[in-house]
């Protein structure tokens, strides 16, 4: 006779505030020639990088270097004939962005975003803890349903991880105009499908009991 089961799904969420964050700078030349344009943007960058690493604990990435003629673009920006940007990534701690936004714009560069997230490990602890309370809420469901039908759940047969919408790491465009801005928490949620055995009614403790024994 095949042994009769319940499957149920269920969901938990956990949050932490970001450990880790990612500042986008640019840094702008104009000139008449692409040579000078690059020649400026490039000693701008430098002057931002190094008033960065002396305020603040960083890692500094370029991400982008490209060079315009304003001839060829539909509507310049500007009214020289070459535009050039450089654009890096500094990563830092929450704390430091503030200063790292500051130093950037003091220093004459922009700030394209800010992103906010959570380092790997911190992201496998709240994934760790969200799967236990997610199977934890699954065989309460469990329980209930089989109550219901006067009977008990036993073991679990199978578990089965569900795709569940990943934790949003928001951009904060604010960061450009009012650094005092923080961050949100980020959330990292867990589905799980979990199909349990039935059994009579005292039978799953019983079973506990037993294990116990020599």
């Amino acid at each position: 006779m095949t042994a009769r089961t319940v499957t149920t799904t269920a969901s938990a969420t956990r949050a932490a505030a970001p450990d880790s964050a990612t500042v986008a700078v640019t840094a702008l030349g104009e000139g008449g020639s692409a040579a000078r344009a690059r020649e400026r943007a490039r000693n701008r960058a430098a002057t931002i990088r190094t008033a960065i690493e002396a305020t603040a604990e960083v890692t500094i990435e370029t991400v982008d270097h490209r060079v315009t003629n304003s001839a060829a673009t539909f509507e310049p920006e500007t009214d020289a004939a070459f535009r050039a940007v450089k654009e890096f990534h500094v990563r830092c701690e929450p704390e430091a962005v503030a200063a790292v936004v500051v130093e950037s714009t003091d220093g004459g560069g922009g700030i394209d975003h800010v992103q906010f997230a959570l380092t790997d490990a911190t992201r496998a602890e709240l994934q760790e803890k969200a799967m236990t309370a997610a199977v934890n809420r699954a065989h309460q469901k469990a329980d209930r349903l089989a109550a219901a039908e006067g009977l008990a759940v036993g073991p679990a047969q199978t578990i089965t991880a569900q795709p569940a919408r990943p934790g949003s790491e928001p951009v904060d465009d604010a960061w450009e105009s009012d650094p005092t801005v923080h961050s949100a928490p980020i959330t990292v949620t867990e589905r799980v499908e979990v199909a349990y055995e039935l059994v009579a009614a005292g039978a799953a403790g019983r079973s506990a009991d037993d294990s116990g024994k020599d």
